[in-house]
């Protein structure tokens, strides 16, 4: 027992420190973004004029983060569906919204999958549905983001820093990862397991992985795990084919979004080089550790669209920051409250 609370203890020590590691990291950026931008202007040189075009572009801004919360929760509609499990849109909306919440606020995002595989199961959902819903959705997720981004780096490869385009190239050669090993698994599951030992040997020598063989097999597993989830619903074509294209709603809607918040401020700018910029910052950051790219996101937002050299881009960031990032944080702290409620009101009945 003491063993057990030690370990309970150690684990609220860690998640207060990453919560106020992300908070610093945020005050730090936006601190440092701010001092940039108004350093040696005279005071009220920057205005926010709320123009009926700034409105305009304002609501464009808010219909992109519905559109992405849509399409999200649509993918979740449509997987209950193929499977044959109870379909419920409220379920699939705080499924998706509660994923993003947790991507928002875990290191690397990696506390969204298992949170939903838990919220699932705990509403009534298999173990192997629950599995396969939230796998599925990453995998699609992560090749909508790279079938937008090839897309781009091949069409569009003007952006103001050189520094943020190879850095892209980069993190969207480590982002494809999983997707790449995954199909290679699916023909030749031998050669990627040959391939996955020597990597995770070779990193152990180099003293990258403390316990390789545990490692590996740990690796080994999750891959069989993403695979064995991946084909149950593979089998559905057209539904692999909408969930590939409601990924791409949500990636679009997303990077969308910094042209409609520069646009909002008066800035001269062209949708496709906005939009192709975002994509490159997003493939730049996709590998960052801390919460929701803290710090990483604001930074290269920032370095990236200075060179606009109009008037509140510091605010327009700051805009940006609030539909792409907290108002996940926001939207899943309301479900939370929501369901907390509706737990109340069932318990309030049962009494009576």
């Amino acid at each position: 027992m003491p063993d057990l609370e030690i370990t309970n203890e150690q684990k609220k020590k860690k998640k207060h420190i990453w919560t106020a590691l992300f908070i610093l990291i945020n005050i730090a950026v936006i601190a440092a973004t701010a001092i940039n931008e108004f350093s040696g202007k005279p005071a009220g040189a920057v205005t926010l004029r709320f123009t009926r075009q700034a409105v305009l572009f304002l609501l464009c801004t808010a219909l992109c983060f519905v559109a992405l919360v849509i399409a999200q929760s649509l993918k979740y509609v449509l997987m209950m569906r193929s499977l044959g499990e109870p379909v419920s849109f409220r379920i699939a909306f705080e499924t998706a919204v509660l994923g993003k919440y947790y991507d928002c606020i875990t290191p690397s995002g990696a506390g969204g999958q298992p949170f939903q595989i838990l919220w699932l199961h705990r509403r009534g959902y298999s173990d192997g549905g629950a599995s396969a819903m939230t796998i599925t959705d990453y995998i699609t997720m992560q090749a909508g983001f790279i079938f937008l981004a090839l897309v781009v780096f091949i069409g569009w490869r003007s952006v103001d820093l050189e520094a943020i385009r190879y850095t892209a190239y980069f993190g969207l050669l480590l982002f494809s990862l999983i997707p790449c090993l995954l199909v290679l698994f699916s023909w030749k599951p031998a050669l990627v397991k040959k391939l996955v030992t020597a990597v995770i040997r070779l990193c152990g020598r180099l003293k990258i992985v403390k316990k390789p063989e545990q490692t590996t097999n740990q690796v080994l597993d999750k891959l069989d795990s993403y695979h064995r989830s991946l084909a149950v619903i593979a089998k559905d074509r057209l539904t692999m084919c909408c969930l590939l294209l409601l990924s791409l709603v949500y990636r679009i809607a997303l990077c969308s979004m910094p042209y409609f918040v520069l646009k909002m401020f008066g800035a001269p700018v062209s949708f496709l080089h906005i939009f192709a910029s975002t994509i490159y910052i997003y493939a730049s950051i996709a590998l960052v550790p801390t919460p929701g790219n803290a710090g990483a996101a604001e930074g290269a937002f920032y370095l990236v669209f200075s060179a606009m050299k109009s008037d509140g881009v510091f605010w327009a960031m700051l805009v940006w920051r609030i539909f792409s990032h907290y108002s996940f944080i926001i939207l899943g702290a309301a479900v939370y409250g929501v369901n907390a409620l509706r737990g109340r009101r069932k318990r309030g009945g049962k009494q009576e």
